[in-house]
Protein backbone atom coordinates (compact mmCIF):
# COMPACT_ATOMS: atom_id res chain seq x y z
CA UNK A 1 0.00 0.00 0.00
CA UNK A 2 0.83 3.38 -0.83
CA UNK A 3 1.26 6.35 1.75
CA UNK A 4 -2.32 7.69 0.95
CA UNK A 5 -3.91 4.37 1.35
CA UNK A 6 -2.23 3.76 4.78
CA UNK A 7 -3.94 7.25 6.05
CA UNK A 8 -7.20 6.79 4.71
CA UNK A 9 -6.77 3.06 6.54
CA UNK A 10 -5.61 4.53 9.36
CA UNK A 11 -8.56 7.37 9.33
CA UNK A 12 -11.05 4.71 9.32
CA UNK A 13 -9.64 2.73 11.74
CA UNK A 14 -9.56 5.57 14.17
CA UNK A 15 -13.54 6.54 13.35
CA UNK A 16 -14.65 2.84 14.21
CA UNK A 17 -15.62 2.51 10.61
CA UNK A 18 -13.04 0.23 9.02
CA UNK A 19 -14.62 -3.20 7.49
CA UNK A 20 -12.88 -6.60 8.23
CA UNK A 21 -11.07 -6.53 4.65
CA UNK A 22 -9.88 -3.25 5.72
CA UNK A 23 -8.64 -4.02 8.95
CA UNK A 24 -6.79 -7.16 7.60
CA UNK A 25 -4.69 -4.85 4.93
CA UNK A 26 -3.64 -2.62 7.43
CA UNK A 27 -3.14 -5.35 10.14
CA UNK A 28 -0.63 -6.90 7.07
CA UNK A 29 0.82 -3.21 6.91
CA UNK A 30 1.69 -2.96 10.96
CA UNK A 31 2.83 -6.27 11.37
CA UNK A 32 5.62 -5.97 8.08
CA UNK A 33 6.77 -3.13 9.26
CA UNK A 34 6.89 -4.40 12.80
CA UNK A 35 9.57 -6.81 11.83
CA UNK A 36 11.78 -4.27 11.00
CA UNK A 37 11.45 -3.20 14.73
CA UNK A 38 14.11 -5.01 17.22
CA UNK A 39 12.58 -7.26 19.19
CA UNK A 40 13.79 -5.45 22.54
CA UNK A 41 12.38 -2.15 21.56
CA UNK A 42 10.81 -1.08 24.37
CA UNK A 43 7.01 0.19 24.49
CA UNK A 44 8.25 3.89 24.66
CA UNK A 45 10.54 3.01 21.56
CA UNK A 46 7.92 1.80 19.62
CA UNK A 47 5.65 4.20 20.30
CA UNK A 48 7.77 6.82 19.24
CA UNK A 49 8.46 4.44 15.83
CA UNK A 50 5.35 3.96 14.93
CA UNK A 51 4.72 8.01 15.63
CA UNK A 52 7.59 8.35 12.89
CA UNK A 53 5.71 6.06 10.11
CA UNK A 54 2.27 7.98 10.58
CA UNK A 55 4.65 11.54 10.81
CA UNK A 56 5.43 10.67 7.28
CA UNK A 57 1.84 10.05 6.25
CA UNK A 58 0.88 13.34 7.14
CA UNK A 59 2.96 15.55 8.82
CA UNK A 60 1.31 18.69 9.59
CA UNK A 61 -2.07 16.83 10.76
CA UNK A 62 0.15 14.59 12.79
CA UNK A 63 1.64 16.86 14.49
CA UNK A 64 -1.10 18.16 16.28
CA UNK A 65 -2.77 14.47 17.61
CA UNK A 66 -2.50 14.35 21.72
CA UNK A 67 0.12 11.91 22.42
CA UNK A 68 -2.45 9.62 24.26
CA UNK A 69 -3.94 8.89 21.27
CA UNK A 70 -1.10 7.81 19.46
CA UNK A 71 0.68 5.81 22.25
CA UNK A 72 -3.33 4.35 22.77
CA UNK A 73 -3.33 3.45 19.15
CA UNK A 74 0.04 1.63 19.60
CA UNK A 75 -1.24 -0.06 23.03
CA UNK A 76 -4.20 -1.48 21.15
CA UNK A 77 -1.25 -2.39 17.68
CA UNK A 78 0.50 -4.58 20.11
CA UNK A 79 -2.32 -6.08 21.89
CA UNK A 80 -4.28 -7.43 18.97
CA UNK A 81 -2.34 -6.69 15.61
CA UNK A 82 -4.44 -3.76 14.70
CA UNK A 83 -7.36 -5.92 14.63
CA UNK A 84 -9.89 -4.23 17.00
CA UNK A 85 -10.27 -1.20 19.35
CA UNK A 86 -12.18 -3.51 21.90
CA UNK A 87 -9.61 -5.45 23.66
CA UNK A 88 -10.22 -8.05 26.66
CA UNK A 89 -7.44 -8.71 29.57
CA UNK A 90 -8.30 -13.08 28.59
CA UNK A 91 -9.56 -15.55 26.23
CA UNK A 92 -9.20 -15.84 22.77
CA UNK A 93 -10.22 -14.28 20.28
CA UNK A 94 -13.23 -14.96 17.72
CA UNK A 95 -13.39 -14.62 14.11
CA UNK A 96 -17.13 -15.30 13.60
CA UNK A 97 -18.50 -11.76 13.20
CA UNK A 98 -22.42 -11.10 14.82
CA UNK A 99 -25.16 -12.31 12.57
CA UNK A 100 -27.73 -9.96 12.58
CA UNK A 101 -31.46 -9.68 11.26
CA UNK A 102 -31.45 -5.55 11.02
CA UNK A 103 -28.68 -3.04 12.17
CA UNK A 104 -29.31 0.27 14.91
CA UNK A 105 -27.90 3.58 13.58
CA UNK A 106 -25.95 5.20 16.13
CA UNK A 107 -27.84 8.37 18.17
CA UNK A 108 -27.61 12.23 17.30
CA UNK A 109 -28.65 15.63 18.19
CA UNK A 110 -32.34 15.55 19.11
CA UNK A 111 -34.15 17.14 22.31
CA UNK A 112 -36.78 18.73 23.48
CA UNK A 113 -37.00 22.35 25.08
CA UNK A 114 -40.08 23.13 27.17
CA UNK A 115 -40.87 26.37 28.32
CA UNK A 116 -41.91 27.84 31.44
CA UNK A 117 -46.20 28.06 30.08
CA UNK A 118 -45.93 24.01 29.15
CA UNK A 119 -45.37 24.57 25.24
CA UNK A 120 -43.04 21.92 24.38
CA UNK A 121 -40.43 22.58 21.26
CA UNK A 122 -38.89 19.80 19.20
CA UNK A 123 -35.38 20.70 18.39
CA UNK A 124 -33.66 21.19 14.93
CA UNK A 125 -31.53 17.98 14.61
CA UNK A 126 -28.99 19.34 12.18
CA UNK A 127 -28.24 22.65 14.45
CA UNK A 128 -25.53 21.98 16.94
CA UNK A 129 -27.20 23.50 20.14
CA UNK A 130 -29.39 26.01 20.94
CA UNK A 131 -29.19 29.11 23.67
CA UNK A 132 -31.29 30.95 25.65
CA UNK A 133 -31.05 34.67 25.68
CA UNK A 134 -32.70 37.16 27.48
CA UNK A 135 -35.62 37.51 25.08
CA UNK A 136 -35.45 34.87 22.54
CA UNK A 137 -34.20 31.20 21.59
CA UNK A 138 -31.38 30.96 19.10
CA UNK A 139 -29.48 27.99 17.66
CA UNK A 140 -25.70 27.90 17.89
CA UNK A 141 -25.53 29.46 14.19
CA UNK A 142 -27.73 32.61 15.20
CA UNK A 143 -31.32 31.02 13.49
CA UNK A 144 -34.04 31.17 15.32
CA UNK A 145 -36.19 28.66 17.18
CA UNK A 146 -39.16 28.97 15.34
CA UNK A 147 -42.40 27.87 17.53
CA UNK A 148 -45.36 29.44 18.48
CA UNK A 149 -45.03 31.46 22.09
CA UNK A 150 -41.46 30.50 22.17
CA UNK A 151 -40.46 33.87 23.54
CA UNK A 152 -38.55 34.45 26.69
CA UNK A 153 -38.85 36.59 29.20
CA UNK A 154 -35.87 37.63 31.29
CA UNK A 155 -37.83 36.21 34.46
CA UNK A 156 -36.01 33.83 36.57
CA UNK A 157 -39.30 32.62 38.21
CA UNK A 158 -39.49 31.19 34.73
CA UNK A 159 -38.49 27.36 34.72
CA UNK A 160 -37.35 25.76 31.01
CA UNK A 161 -36.61 22.21 30.58
CA UNK A 162 -33.96 20.34 27.94
CA UNK A 163 -34.68 16.71 27.38
CA UNK A 164 -32.49 14.52 25.61
CA UNK A 165 -34.26 10.46 24.56
CA UNK A 166 -32.26 7.43 24.18
CA UNK A 167 -30.63 8.28 21.32
CA UNK A 168 -29.85 11.62 21.51
CA UNK A 169 -27.62 14.77 22.61
CA UNK A 170 -27.85 18.30 22.63
CA UNK A 171 -25.37 21.39 23.51
CA UNK A 172 -27.28 24.34 25.31
CA UNK A 173 -26.02 27.75 26.15
CA UNK A 174 -27.45 28.92 29.32
CA UNK A 175 -28.41 32.81 29.88
CA UNK A 176 -25.03 33.17 31.88
CA UNK A 177 -22.93 32.04 29.26
CA UNK A 178 -22.02 28.61 30.32
CA UNK A 179 -22.25 25.70 28.59
CA UNK A 180 -23.77 22.40 28.90
CA UNK A 181 -23.42 19.00 27.06
CA UNK A 182 -26.48 16.56 27.63
CA UNK A 183 -26.33 13.30 27.39
CA UNK A 184 -28.71 10.70 26.04
CA UNK A 185 -31.75 9.46 28.49
CA UNK A 186 -31.25 13.26 30.50
CA UNK A 187 -32.98 15.77 31.57
CA UNK A 188 -31.76 19.58 32.29
CA UNK A 189 -33.60 21.48 34.53
CA UNK A 190 -33.27 25.77 34.43
CA UNK A 191 -34.22 29.29 35.09
CA UNK A 192 -35.40 31.29 31.92
CA UNK A 193 -32.69 34.39 33.80
CA UNK A 194 -30.42 34.25 36.65
CA UNK A 195 -30.88 37.26 37.17
CA UNK A 196 -32.00 38.25 41.19
CA UNK A 197 -30.94 34.64 42.01
CA UNK A 198 -28.32 34.30 44.92
CA UNK A 199 -27.18 30.89 42.92
CA UNK A 200 -27.20 29.79 39.41
CA UNK A 201 -29.09 26.74 40.14
CA UNK A 202 -29.92 23.69 37.89
CA UNK A 203 -31.35 20.24 38.29
CA UNK A 204 -30.04 17.24 36.21
CA UNK A 205 -30.97 13.42 35.63
CA UNK A 206 -28.51 11.67 33.77
CA UNK A 207 -25.45 12.58 32.60
CA UNK A 208 -23.82 16.05 30.83
CA UNK A 209 -20.77 18.07 31.22
CA UNK A 210 -20.37 21.59 32.28
CA UNK A 211 -18.60 24.57 31.13
CA UNK A 212 -19.18 27.16 33.54
CA UNK A 213 -18.62 30.97 33.14
CA UNK A 214 -16.94 32.29 36.55
CA UNK A 215 -19.18 34.65 38.93
CA UNK A 216 -17.94 34.44 42.54
CA UNK A 217 -20.64 36.48 43.63
CA UNK A 218 -22.94 34.17 42.21
CA UNK A 219 -22.09 30.30 42.50
CA UNK A 220 -23.59 27.37 39.89
CA UNK A 221 -24.97 24.39 41.54
CA UNK A 222 -26.02 21.27 39.95
CA UNK A 223 -28.67 19.65 41.97
CA UNK A 224 -28.84 15.65 41.44
CA UNK A 225 -31.70 13.58 42.97
CA UNK A 226 -28.60 12.91 45.60
CA UNK A 227 -26.11 15.70 45.40
CA UNK A 228 -25.66 19.40 45.34
CA UNK A 229 -22.48 20.18 43.40
CA UNK A 230 -21.63 24.16 43.67
CA UNK A 231 -19.06 24.78 41.12
CA UNK A 232 -16.59 27.53 41.17
CA UNK A 233 -15.83 27.90 37.37
CA UNK A 234 -14.60 24.70 36.14
CA UNK A 235 -15.41 22.21 33.47
CA UNK A 236 -17.12 18.74 34.93
CA UNK A 237 -19.00 16.13 34.22
CA UNK A 238 -21.64 14.41 35.83
CA UNK A 239 -23.25 10.92 35.47
CA UNK A 240 -26.52 10.69 37.86
CA UNK A 241 -28.41 8.36 35.58
CA UNK A 242 -30.89 7.22 38.51
CA UNK A 243 -30.51 2.88 36.93
CA UNK A 244 -26.74 3.22 37.95
CA UNK A 245 -25.59 2.42 41.57
CA UNK A 246 -23.59 5.68 42.31
CA UNK A 247 -23.50 9.20 41.20
CA UNK A 248 -19.99 10.57 39.52
CA UNK A 249 -18.86 13.58 39.54
CA UNK A 250 -15.13 14.43 37.80
CA UNK A 251 -13.75 18.04 37.49
CA UNK A 252 -11.61 18.11 34.35
CA UNK A 253 -10.43 21.95 35.38
CA UNK A 254 -11.12 25.01 37.71
CA UNK A 255 -12.45 24.32 41.78
CA UNK A 256 -15.74 22.08 42.23
CA UNK A 257 -17.03 21.66 46.01
CA UNK A 258 -19.68 18.70 46.71
CA UNK A 259 -20.86 18.99 50.69
CA UNK A 260 -17.54 20.04 52.40
CA UNK A 261 -15.09 18.23 49.83
CA UNK A 262 -13.49 20.32 47.39
CA UNK A 263 -12.39 18.54 44.27
CA UNK A 264 -8.78 18.97 42.63
CA UNK A 265 -8.48 18.72 38.77
CA UNK A 266 -7.81 15.13 37.49
CA UNK A 267 -10.63 13.56 40.88
CA UNK A 268 -13.57 11.86 40.56
CA UNK A 269 -15.94 11.75 43.57
CA UNK A 270 -18.18 9.21 43.92
CA UNK A 271 -21.25 8.30 45.74
CA UNK A 272 -24.14 10.49 46.94
CA UNK A 273 -25.46 12.18 49.81
CA UNK A 274 -22.67 12.75 53.05
CA UNK A 275 -21.26 8.83 51.64
CA UNK A 276 -18.71 10.13 49.05
CA UNK A 277 -15.61 8.39 47.90
CA UNK A 278 -12.17 10.46 46.35
CA UNK A 279 -10.29 8.69 43.17
CA UNK A 280 -8.49 9.67 40.70
CA UNK A 281 -10.52 9.90 37.35
CA UNK A 282 -9.97 8.33 34.10
CA UNK A 283 -10.40 11.44 32.25
CA UNK A 284 -10.78 9.64 28.98
CA UNK A 285 -13.25 7.62 30.39
CA UNK A 286 -15.72 9.90 32.01
CA UNK A 287 -15.80 12.38 28.93
CA UNK A 288 -15.90 9.98 26.39
CA UNK A 289 -19.32 10.61 25.44
CA UNK A 290 -18.74 14.41 24.86
CA UNK A 291 -15.79 13.55 22.76
CA UNK A 292 -18.04 11.51 20.24
CA UNK A 293 -16.55 7.97 21.65
CA UNK A 294 -17.70 4.79 24.01
CA UNK A 295 -14.45 4.32 26.36
CA UNK A 296 -14.47 1.60 28.72
CA UNK A 297 -12.26 0.57 30.93
CA UNK A 298 -12.37 -3.19 32.94
CA UNK A 299 -16.12 -2.24 32.78
CA UNK A 300 -18.73 -4.93 33.23
CA UNK A 301 -20.96 -6.03 30.47
CA UNK A 302 -23.80 -4.67 32.20
CA UNK A 303 -22.48 -1.34 32.82
CA UNK A 304 -21.39 -1.57 29.04
CA UNK A 305 -24.92 -2.33 28.09
CA UNK A 306 -26.54 0.20 29.59
CA UNK A 307 -24.61 2.71 27.82
CA UNK A 308 -25.29 0.95 24.72
CA UNK A 309 -29.07 0.90 25.30
CA UNK A 310 -29.27 4.84 25.93
CA UNK A 311 -27.36 5.70 23.03
CA UNK A 312 -28.97 3.55 20.21
CA UNK A 313 -32.22 3.74 21.87
CA UNK A 314 -32.33 -0.32 22.46
CA UNK A 315 -33.87 -2.30 24.63
CA UNK A 316 -31.23 -4.98 26.72
CA UNK A 317 -31.96 -8.68 27.67
CA UNK A 318 -30.02 -10.90 28.81
CA UNK A 319 -30.56 -14.81 27.85
CA UNK A 320 -28.84 -17.32 30.93
CA UNK A 321 -26.40 -16.01 33.20
CA UNK A 322 -24.98 -12.59 32.69
CA UNK A 323 -21.25 -12.76 31.54
CA UNK A 324 -19.17 -11.84 34.45
CA UNK A 325 -16.25 -10.38 32.47
CA UNK A 326 -14.35 -6.92 32.21
CA UNK A 327 -14.13 -4.95 28.81
CA UNK A 328 -12.17 -2.45 27.88
CA UNK A 329 -11.45 -0.49 24.54
CA UNK A 330 -12.58 2.09 22.60
CA UNK A 331 -15.51 2.58 19.95
CA UNK A 332 -16.30 5.80 18.35
CA UNK A 333 -20.34 6.15 18.90
CA UNK A 334 -21.10 7.50 15.14
CA UNK A 335 -20.74 3.69 14.51
CA UNK A 336 -23.52 1.48 14.20
CA UNK A 337 -24.72 -1.31 17.26
CA UNK A 338 -23.41 -4.10 14.98
CA UNK A 339 -20.06 -2.60 14.59
CA UNK A 340 -19.58 -1.89 18.69
CA UNK A 341 -21.45 -5.71 19.06
CA UNK A 342 -19.07 -7.24 16.87
CA UNK A 343 -15.94 -6.15 18.08
CA UNK A 344 -16.92 -6.97 21.79
CA UNK A 345 -17.82 -10.79 20.51
CA UNK A 346 -14.20 -10.56 19.43
CA UNK A 347 -13.26 -11.69 23.15
CA UNK A 348 -15.31 -14.48 22.46
CA UNK A 349 -17.09 -14.07 26.39
CA UNK A 350 -19.92 -12.44 25.04
CA UNK A 351 -22.52 -12.65 21.83
CA UNK A 352 -25.02 -11.02 21.06
CA UNK A 353 -28.61 -11.24 18.72
CA UNK A 354 -30.13 -8.28 17.04
CA UNK A 355 -34.01 -8.27 17.33
CA UNK A 356 -36.01 -5.44 15.97
CA UNK A 357 -34.64 -2.93 18.75
CA UNK A 358 -33.99 -5.43 21.04
CA UNK A 359 -30.43 -6.97 21.94
CA UNK A 360 -30.13 -10.26 23.38
CA UNK A 361 -26.83 -10.84 25.43
CA UNK A 362 -25.68 -14.35 26.41
CA UNK A 363 -22.05 -16.02 26.88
Amino acid sequence: MNNEEIKILLDRYKEGLATEAELALLESWYLSDEDTLPPEMSMEERVAAVDQVWAKLEPKKMALWPRLIAASAVLLVVSIGLYFGIVYKTGKVSDTPITLQNDIKPGSNKAQLTLANGKVIDLNGLKSGVGVHADRLAYDDGTAVVAKGNDIKNNSTMQMALKTPNGGTYKLNLPDGSVVWLNAASTLKFPASFAGLKFRKVQLSGEAYFEVKHDHQKPFQVETAGQLIEDLGTGFNVNAYSDEETIKTTLVEGSLRIGEVILKPGEQASGSGSQIRISKADLEESIGWKNGYFVFQNEHISSVMRKVARWYNVEVVYDGEIPDDEFGGRVARTANVSQLLNKLELTNKVHFKIQGRRITVRK
